[in-house]
């Protein structure tokens, strides 16, 4: 963590802040809906809800779009006038972030360009974007679906955040931890300066964030990595696991590390578009070839294939588990299947 001058600013004056970041660039900021909390563009400062433990939706929508044009043509001509669509993108700040959804950025980050194959859409969306994390508030119970601690992640963790937010009492607490996020807070003169006791407050907090807080298990990546592929053939169990599940795709779009799409061309009235969708290994017919046939006909053979790529290829592949332990897909799940008692019960079989 950077030794940097921390700052703050009291909570009812969060609508400074917000203005001067809008000023600055694009804002985005959790607010409050119906069903719950979301990252949305803030038009106005008032609209930021901070006040919440998680997003209903992970916000790698921010940099990976659930629907996204790359090319527009007019049908019945030459190429001539196809055009790839510009991102022309503005500094943008994405303020608010969990500690979790943070680390499932760097993970992305190698699906999309860390490996030497570069999607430019998604590394230029995070080119731009300084991350601001907030740490969960660990004066209230975790919500019982959260499993973050069992894969190394704090509750007030700030790897991978540009400033980092921690609340005490009536103020936020500020600190840049790389050099953008540095000179990013260097630039707000509406913070205020932070004193021993903020300094002392935040490193303690951060500290206490790596306490267990949630449901937690001995789990070692490469452990679980090799115990799947053990198992794979073990229908009795992937059956198990699977009774229920509706194949409706929710857990997969929700996630903040699942990342397949398609790409398809859709036009009306002569206008096209080239775009890409999400998509998800759920879908009945995710794996349905040209020819007819489909390898995975049934439900567990497409748990099978989220659960292994998360905690099985990936590790093999990029050396990291695929899975933050947000909870979001337990949460949002009609029949209450549950990953972190599938992976729990993997341990076991």
């Amino acid at each position: 963590m950077s030794d940097s001058a921390l700052k703050k600013i009291a909570i009812d004056k969060i609508n400074d802040l917000a203005a001067a970041l809008m000023q600055k660039g694009t804002l985005i900021a959790p607010v409050r809906e119906e069903k719950g909390s979301n990252f949305r563009e803030i038009k106005n400062p008032q609209d930021i809800y901070l006040d919440y433990d998680n997003t209903l939706l992970s916000p790698k929508n921010i940099f990976f779009p659930q629907m996204e044009d790359f090319v527009n043509y007019q049908l019945g001509k030459d190429a001539t006038p196809a055009k790839p669509v510009e991102l022309n993108l503005k500094p943008a700040f994405l303020f608010g972030v969990r500690p979790c959804d943070v680390r499932s950025f760097a993970i992305m980050d190698t699906h999309f360009y860390a490996v030497g194959i570069i999607d430019p859409y998604w590394k230029a969306r995070r080119d731009a974007t300084t991350i601001i994390g907030y740490a969960f508030d660990l004066s209230k119970p975790a919500d019982p679906a959260d499993f973050y601690n069992t894969l190394g992640i704090g509750a007030a963790d700030p790897e991978g955040s540009d400033i980092f937010m921690v609340k005490k009492d009536k103020e936020l607490l500020l600190k840049g931890i790389t050099p953008q996020g540095e000179a990013l807070l260097n630039g707000l003169t509406m913070l205020a300066a932070g004193n021993a006791a903020d300094e002392k407050y935040f490193t303690e907090y951060v500290k206490k964030g790596k306490e267990p807080r949630t449901r937690m298990m001995c789990l070692d990546d490469k452990t679980i990595a090799k115990k799947y592929e053990q198992i794979f053939e073990n229908t009795e169990y992937w059956t198990r696991m699977a009774d229920g599940c509706l194949s409706c795709g929710i857990c997969t779009f929700v996630c903040p590390t699942c990342y397949c799409f398609d790409i398809c061309d859709e036009d009306i009235f002569r206008q096209g578009a080239r775009r890409r969708i999400w998509d998800a290994c759920m879908f009945t017919d995710f794996t349905l070839e040209a020819s007819g046939h489909n390898p995975r006909t049934k439900v567990y053979q497409r748990l099978r294939q989220k659960v292994c790529h998360k905690y099985s290829f990936s590790v093999r592949k990029y050396d990291v588990i695929s899975c933050v332990g947000c909870g979001r897909c337990t949460r949002s799940c009609p029949v209450n299947i549950d990953i972190y008692s599938i992976v729990s019960e993997a341990m076991k079989a």
